[in-house]
């Protein structure tokens, strides 16, 4: 038996790296305020948001140098909090998808680029009604496209941290697969078909995220291979940065526009620019197999592809290593919600996920 880790954001955090989108988005507060400095005009912009002067005589680089960051270090997101706010002095602007993840920020404490990004493509599928706002799906492309560009550029940065191996962790990934981890389905009647807890032939760890944090934990005597499905930071033309959910009722409505633009940060497609799909459809296909989750929230914006490993028929076990906060709740049951949602038969979800009292944290 074979064993499939899905790596998430979740795992970069455990190593201490600052890979939630809300940090990225403060990074970005930060470099356009840094961008203030050396610009002459009355305008800065990008194509994520504009913010203008209105005294004709004034500049952002007189501005910046009356900011006291120098001593201080305001944030950037104050500063620009402040500039909002401001009305009198200032003019802002949020192009829409921007808007959006700014609101989520704001009103959920958290967002999901990619997820905002397909509730935009999606209604494109609408009629129009009242005050629906539609962006075209070409500018949401190029808006998306520039995120990437940075979010990559920031990803670097991240990445240059030296992160140490966590013993436990690699307890986790190397560990024998356990009798009672198993669908009951895979069991005969008597519990004999699989006797004992053994230790998987091999294991391939799926990793979602750029980074290749997942590289300490690779054994060099084991069969161990990793697959960056998403692609890696040092190719920039490999990063997959979009949405993935073929099961979604717009889907199907999204292709039948006949626009190629509504398509083409689709996930399932661009996974045909790179042979990494291929090569976990390969590892799937060899023999049955356990999927350990190590930091994914398995939400939708994957959803094609978790359920292609969960329901596959040699799927044998879905079992989350959930997150622990510190006042001793968990994220357990949210987590196998959005597993759920990746099922479309749910008896054979309640089957194959692996209850809470053989679970553990991350």
């Amino acid at each position: 038996m074979n064993r499939i880790v899905l790596i998430g954001n979740g795992f970069d955090l455990a190593h201490g790296l600052n890979t939630r989108y809300e940090d990225f988005i403060n990074w970005y507060w930060e470099r356009r305020v840094d961008g203030f400095v050396g610009n002459t005009t009355g305008i800065s912009q990008d194509p994520l948001c504009k913010f203008e002067i209105i005294d004709p005589s004034n500049c952002w680089n007189i501005f910046a140098f009356q900011l006291p960051r120098v001593f201080q270090r305001i944030p950037g997101k104050d500063v620009v909090q402040s500039i909002i706010k401001d009305t009198e002095r200032f003019n802002s602007k949020f192009y829409t998808f921007f808007d959006k993840i700014i609101k989520s920020i704001e009103t959920k404490g958290w967002v999901d680029i990619e997820n905002e990004y397909y509730s935009l493509l999606a209604q494109q599928t609408l009629p129009q009604i009242g005050n629906l706002q539609r962006i075209d799906p070409k500018v949401l492309n190029f808006q998306l496209d520039y995120l990437k560009t940075i979010l990559i550029d920031y990803l670097k940065s991240e990445a240059k941290k030296v992160v140490d191996v966590i013993p436990s962790i690699k307890d986790k990934i190397y560990r024998p697969i356990k009798i009672k981890e198993l669908a009951v389905a895979n069991l005969n009647y008597s519990g004999s078909r699989y006797s004992k807890d053994f230790a998987p032939n091999n294991i391939m760890l799926l990793s979602f995220n750029y980074t290749k944090t997942e590289q300490q934990y690779v054994d060099s005597t084991s069969k161990v291979q990793v697959n960056h499905i998403h692609g890696c930071l040092d190719d920039a033309n490999s990063v997959i940065f979009g949405y993935g959910d073929e099961l979604d009722s717009d889907f199907e409505k999204l292709k039948n526009l006949n626009d190629n633009e509504c398509l083409r940060n689709i996930k399932s497609i661009r996974y045909l620019e790179t042979d990494n799909y291929r090569k976990m459809l390969e590892f799937i296909e060899s023999g049955p197999f356990q999927v350990c989750i190590m930091g994914h929230s398995c939400g939708n914006s994957d959803r094609t592809l978790l359920n292609t490993l969960f329901e596959h028929r040699f799927c044998v076990s879905v079992k989350p290593y959930f997150y622990k906060k510190d006042d001793g709740t968990d994220n357990y049951l949210d987590l196998v919600q959005n597993i759920s949602r990746n099922f479309t038969d749910m008896k054979l979800m309640r089957d194959r996920v692996v209850n809470k009292t053989y679970c553990e944290p991350l």
